[in-house]
């Protein structure tokens, strides 16, 4: 059986190749061996999406990036189902959540629990909310197929080494290459495992973001895995008890 023809991403064309996939709200996966550089390769087209102009009215492509990775702050770490629905719905921005480690955290072999079910519930969502999912996994095959239905699936990148990337996709004519892909510059640490729960570790939920940070803080996560700098969260704790204190002194006077 003949193989399908590959041809390698000119510079004009890959631009359009993203707007195919990420224009509007979708799921597209990243796959590849171990060490091939797929976190890396998925925070990279963050970085483009955020800078693409969309086709469609003002801005780019994308305005906000939420993942899994611990970026050291750059993008907000989301590693639980019930905060990144918050995530999702919190505004009317397009935005894209990167879930990394997916074969761990939705293996098809646990497809009946709580976390896939959960999952898979929140994708026919993505719409409503403005947003896209980019699924990173070593072994795509092993992860709920769901997730790889082509109903909501746009592609499937396919790493075949730290530069260079395969691309399969029912939206174009054929399959492409992608050749010398730079480096991301978010920075990440390659050996860390990217965390994925049904729910915060602490078991409370906040409506409002800087309570939920500073719950989760008083319940032992560290600056590192909020994915916020310390001085941040020393001014949003003053700000809530500058709060409280007013709304005390206003009682008094009262």
């Amino acid at each position: 059986m003949m193989q399908p023809m590959m041809r390698p991403v000119i510079k004009n064309r890959f631009n359009h190749i993203l707007h195919k996939l990420f224009e509007h709200p979708s799921i597209v996966l990243i796959g590849g061996t171990w060490k091939s550089g797929k976190t890396d390769f998925a925070l990279y087209l963050a970085e483009r999406l955020l800078r693409l102009p969309s086709n469609e009215g003002a801005g780019t492509v994308i305005t906000q990036v939420a993942t899994n990775i611990d970026t050291k702050g750059k993008y907000p770490l989301v590693a639980d189902l019930v905060n990144l629905r918050r995530w999702l719905y919190e505004s009317t921005k397009r935005k894209l959540y990167i879930l990394d480690e997916a074969s761990e955290h939705l293996g098809s072999r646990r497809a009946m629990s709580a976390k896939n079910v959960g999952f898979i519930q929140l994708i026919p969502e993505i719409s409503k909310a403005h947003g896209r999912l980019l699924v990173v996994g070593h072994q795509l095959m092993h992860v709920d197929k769901q997730l790889l239905d082509e109903v909501w699936c746009r592609g499937i990148f396919i790493k075949l080494g730290l530069k260079k990337a395969q691309l399969m996709s029912l939206m174009l004519p054929q399959e492409y290459v992608f050749g010398n892909i730079p480096p991301t510059t978010v920075p990440f640490d390659p050996y860390a495992i990217a965390p994925f729960q049904e729910s915060p570790s602490s078991g409370m939920m906040f409506k409002d973001e800087d309570k939920q940070l500073i719950w989760e803080w008083c319940n032992g996560k560290t600056y590192k895995e909020l994915g916020i700098h310390n001085m941040t969260l020393n001014r949003k704790i003053r700000g809530y008890l500058k709060a409280i204190l007013e709304n005390d002194l206003h009682v008094t006077h009262t």
